[in-house]
């Protein structure tokens, strides 16, 4: 089946038919792996409002290598040839000269502004701030929450990395846990308090927890930051935080609980929900669904089956769906033409995540300094003004 006319997102106007084509790339084990749920996609009003994809924008994939028994993580971007049908590696970044500092398996909570925000895998509250082109480094400091006495375990659970417009500021949600035991090691509490991180403060602080229970042990991956809010699952709804209002919002779920799901960023401008059925290497269906604010609703865009995938990585625009192969390998399932395709290429084993990414210089460390600076300035400016009461006086006088 041949792609659907330009100007029209997702929309196939006939069926599906059995034999589907492949790409000549994609190994034997996925010739028969493919099945296709044929509907109508997309309603034509949201569909021409962001029919216009950025095919500018890199896409940095996280994998890992086992060297020397640890695993050590590696990323790499890539971009885009021939109206996003094939793409490649620009350039790989290793984390490697890090480890000594930080030697624990990390995820990415986001990218922004050429700033990646990295987490440790085992929920202890490491967490650090990377820029990959300058290779600049900072960890965040420790938590603003104390633990209590009591206390059995404390986890964290980062929801969101984002850059506050209003405040030029770039802000780190997470979630603490404290799990409270009787002295006979028998459940007693969870107290689950949420704090934020300012960049040019250089500190976290507590904040109002939600109505809604955050849910504070769904992973990593579950969330998402997009339009200076991220979001998450939280049970029962989808939870949102606003980093210039530092509000939190609660939408509604597409439907019934999922099983499994993935936030993800559509274009740069739309939040997306990919739920599917489970990581096991098996057949599984993935609905893509996208919220539409205006109408404050989800619409389901697409449904598909494949087999021997793991998880879904991501999408790119709206049109392809990257996913984890059995394997560790990339692949990505176009929605238009109905194909799936292998990347055969030795940089895509190990896919582990994938996140939206720009290059830049920007200096981690400024922030924080420039913040400084203007803040001891501004001291000093009301010092001045303290000291000297007779002139601030006189001078008020004379603008009157």
């Amino acid at each position: 089946m041949g792609p659907a006319s330009k100007g029209m997102f997702f929309k196939v106007a006939q069926s599906i038919s059995s034999k589907l084509r492949y790409n000549n790339k994609i190994s034997n084990n996925y010739s028969s792996s493919f099945h296709s749920i044929p509907k109508i996609l997309y309603d034509d009003q949201v569909g021409q409002k962001h029919v216009k994809v950025n095919m500018d924008k890199k896409l940095l994939l996280r994998r890992y290598e086992t060297n020397e028994g640890s695993d050590v993580n590696y990323f790499s971007t890539l971009y885009t040839d021939n109206n996003g049908r094939s793409f490649s590696v620009k350039k790989n970044y290793c984390f490697t000269n890090h480890l000594h500092k930080h030697s624990y398996p990390s995820s990415i909570v986001g990218s922004c502004n050429g700033i990646l925000c990295l987490v440790d895998n085992y929920e202890k509250g490491n967490t650090v701030l990377w820029n990959p082109a300058t290779d600049e480094l900072k960890s965040l400091p420790p938590s603003s929450i104390e633990c209590p006495p009591d206390a059995a375990y404390t986890k964290f659970t980062t929801r969101g990395f984002g850059f506050d417009a209003r405040s030029e500021d770039y802000k780190v949600l997470r979630h603490v846990t404290n799990g409270l035991v009787y002295d006979d090691d028998s459940y007693k509490a969870t107290i689950v308090q949420s704090e934020l991180y300012s960049l040019k403060n250089d500190s976290w602080r507590p904040l109002v927890n939600p109505v809604k229970h955050p849910w504070p042990w769904s992973e990593i991956m579950y969330s998402t930051s997009l339009n200076g809010s991220c979001y998450w699952y939280a049970y029962d709804c989808v939870l949102s935080f606003n980093f210039a209002d530092e509000v939190f919002s609660c939408l509604p779920l597409p439907g019934p609980r999922p099983s499994e799901y993935l936030f993800c960023d559509i274009d740069g401008s739309t939040l997306g929900l990919i739920v599917f059925s489970g990581y096991a290497p098996e057949r599984k269906r993935l609905d893509i669904w996208v919220w539409k604010s205006n109408e404050w609703c989800w619409s389901n865009v697409d449904s598909f089956m494949v087999e021997d995938v793991r998880s879904p990585l991501g999408l790119w625009g709206r049109d392809k769906c990257f996913l984890q192969g059995a394997n560790g390998q990339l692949l990505f399932f176009d929605l238009v033409t109905r194909e799936l395709k292998a990347l055969d290429m030795e940089e895509f084993s190990g896919a582990e995540s994938l996140v939206s990414f720009e290059e830049s210089t920007v200096s981690i460390s400024k922030v924080t300094e420039l913040h400084t600076e203007a803040r001891n300035k501004q001291s000093g400016s009301n010092e001045e003004g303290t000291s000297n009461n007779f002139t601030v006086d006189f001078m008020k006088s004379r603008t009157l």
